[in-house]
C-alpha cells in the first residue's frame, strides 16, 4: 500500500466525522438558513488543516471564502467550489434525514454529498493529506468557494471582477471540482462547457379570454402568434436557427477532440433505457459531436388556454412559451441576444409580445494545446486507473468567469457518480467516488 493509501486508511473517521459536521451545517442558499455555520466550519478547517490564510467576502448575498496557501513555486493554482445546497424538499421523499449524513450499502446520502460539500471536502483532505506526508506543497493554491452555486452563480462574476487586479492577479490556471463523472463510471477531465441563453416570450391579444364564436377571426390567437414567432426564429425542415449570426463563433473539433471523443463510453441501448429516447446516432463521435459542439434550440415549455377535460371554444388572451439555446465554442451570448430583439423587433413594438431573458452565460473552452492536459489526466488515471478526457460538457457552469476575466485555461474534474441524485432526494455519493475524489487531488499536486 502506498503512503497516500496507507494515510487516508488510517483517517478515514476523522474524515468522515468531519463530512457528518459539514453536511449538519446546511448551507441552503435559497433560504439562508445554515450559511453563516458552514462558512465558520470551512475556514475554520482551511486554517487548522491546510494552514491557508482565509478571508471571508461579503457579496449581496452569500459570503464567498477566499484562502491562500504558500508553496515553493510562484505558480497559482486556483480551486474554486461551491458550499450550498439545494433545498431538500419533501422530506417525504427521503429515506433518511437529509442533514445527517448516513453511510450505507458503500454510499453516503443527505443534502449535498454530490453536491458539492462531499466534492469540496474531498480537495481539502487531498491537500491536507500531501502535506501531512510532505511537509508543504510544490506551488501556490487559492481557494474560492461560493454559496450561491445554486441560485445561478450571481455575484461570483461580480466578486471576481473586483479581485482580478488584486487577489486573483498571480492565478495561472483554474480547477473547478463539481459535476459527475462519466454514466460508465470512468472519472473524466472536462475542458470546457456550453453556454445558456434562456428566456420566456409572452403573446398578449387581448385582455381577457374570449368566446371563439364570437370572436373566431377578428381576435388573434396568441398561441398562433407564438408559432409565428417560432417560425422566425426556426425551420424545422433544415432544422436550422434563423436568428441573424447565431452560428457565428461555432467551431468543429480538431483531430485531438475528436480522438478524445471516440474513446468516450457510448451505449445506445442503456442510454435509451435510461431516457426513453430512441433513434439515437449510430456512432460515439456523432452523439458527443451534437453535445459538445453544436448548439441548440429548445422550447421547455408553452402555457396557453383551456387544457381541462372537455372542450372549452375560447380564444386565450395570453400565451407564454419558455426557450433555451445552450451555446458553444466562441458564440457570443449577448450579441445572439441582440440579434433576436432585431428580429422580433415588429412583434414587440406592435405590443404583440414581449421578451423576457432569465439565463445568459456565455460558454467556455480550453484549447486541446494546453500543456497541462496530459499533467492532469496523469493524475487523475494514478487515482482512480482512468483517462478519459471530454473537450466540453453539454451542461452549463459558469466557468466562463474564470476564462472572460482572468484570461486562464479552466479544467474541470468531477468527482461524484453518475447517479449522485443531485437537486433530488436521497442525494448520494458513493464510498469509493469519495476517496478517489481525495486521491486524485493528492495526485495533482505531484503531477503539475
Amino acid at each position: 500500500m502506498s503512503s497516500r493509501d496507507d494515510f487516508i486508511e488510517k483517517n478515514t473517521t476523522e474524515f468522515e466525522s468531519l463530512f457528518k459536521e459539514l453536511i449538519s451545517d446546511k448551507g441552503i442558499s435559497a433560504t439562508g438558513e445554515g450559511i453563516e455555520e458552514t462558512v465558520n466550519l470551512l475556514k475554520s478547517k482551511l486554517q487548522t488543516l491546510l494552514g491557508a490564510k482565509v478571508e471571508v467576502i461579503q457579496t449581496a448575498g452569500s459570503p464567498t471564502i477566499l484562502a491562500g496557501i504558500k508553496g515553493v513555486s510562484d505558480k497559482t493554482v486556483l480551486f474554486y467550489g461551491h458550499y450550498d445546497v439545494m433545498t431538500p424538499g419533501d422530506l417525504k421523499d427521503w429515506n433518511t434525514d437529509p442533514f445527517e449524513l448516513t453511510k450505507k450499502n458503500h454510499r453516503f446520502y443527505g443534502r449535498g454529498v454530490g453536491d458539492n460539500k462531499g466534492q469540496l471536502l474531498a480537495q481539502i483532505l487531498g491537500m491536507y493529506t500531501y502535506k501531512k506526508i510532505h511537509g508543504g506543497f510544490p506551488f501556490n493554491v487559492k481557494f474560492l468557494i461560493e454559496g450561491e452555486e445554486e441560485q445561478g452563480s450571481r455575484n461570483l462574476p461580480i466578486t471576481v471582477k473586483k479581485l482580478a487586479d488584486s487577489s486573483l492577479k498571480d492565478v495561472d490556471c483554474v480547477i473547478v471540482v463539481d459535476g459527475s463523472f462519466n454514466q460508465s463510471g470512468q472519472h473524466v477531465l472536462r475542458l470546457g462547457n456550453r453556454g445558456a441563453l434562456g428566456f420566456e416570450v409572452t403573446a398578449t391579444t387581448g385582455t381577457q379570454d374570449n368566446h371563439s364564436g364570437n370572436l373566431g377571426n377578428i381576435m388573434q390567437n396568441p398561441v398562433l402568434v407564438l408559432m409565428n414567432v417560432i417560425q422566425k426564429m426556426y425551420n424545422f425542415d433544415q432544422e436550422k436557427v434563423l436568428i441573424p449570426n447565431y452560428y457565428d463563433g461555432v467551431v468543429d473539433p480538431d483531430e485531438k477532440e475528436i480522438s478524445w471523443m471516440n474513446k468516450l463510453p457510448y451505449d445506445k441501448e442503456s442510454i435509451t433505457e435510461q431516457t426513453g429516447v430512441r433513434n439515437l446516432p449510430e456512432t460515439g463521435l456523432e452523439y458527443y459531436q451534437k453535445l459538445m459542439f453544436r448548439p441548440t434550440f429548445n422550447i421547455s415549455g408553452i402555457n396557453s388556454g383551456y387544457t381541462d377535460n372537455g372542450i372549452k371554444t375560447i380564444i386565450p388572451n395570453t400565451a407564454v412559451m419558455k426557450l433555451d439555446f445552450r451555446l458553444v465554442g466562441k458564440q457570443d451570448v449577448y450579441k445572439i441576444q441582440e440579434s433576436l430583439n432585431k428580429l422580433l423587433a415588429p412583434e414587440i413594438n406592435d405590443g404583440l409580445i414581449k421578451i423576457n431573458y432569465l439565463v445568459s452565460v456565455p460558454p467556455c473552452k480550453t484549447s486541446s494545446t494546453d500543456e497541462r492536459i496530459q499533467k492532469i489526466v496523469k493524475a487523475i488515471k494514478d487515482a482512480t486507473g482512468s483517462d478519459l478526457i471530454e473537450p466540453a460538457m453539454p451542461g452549463t457552469v459558469p466557468n466562463y468567469v474564470w476564462a472572460d476575466i482572468l484570461k486562464v485555461s479552466v479544467f474541470t474534474i468531477p468527482y461524484t457518480n453518475f447517479d449522485q441524485h443531485n437537486h433530488a432526494p436521497n442525494e448520494n455519493l458513493t464510498e469509493k467516488a469519495f476517496y478517489d475524489g481525495i486521491k486524485t487531488t493528492y495526485e495533482l499536486w505531484n503531477n503539475m
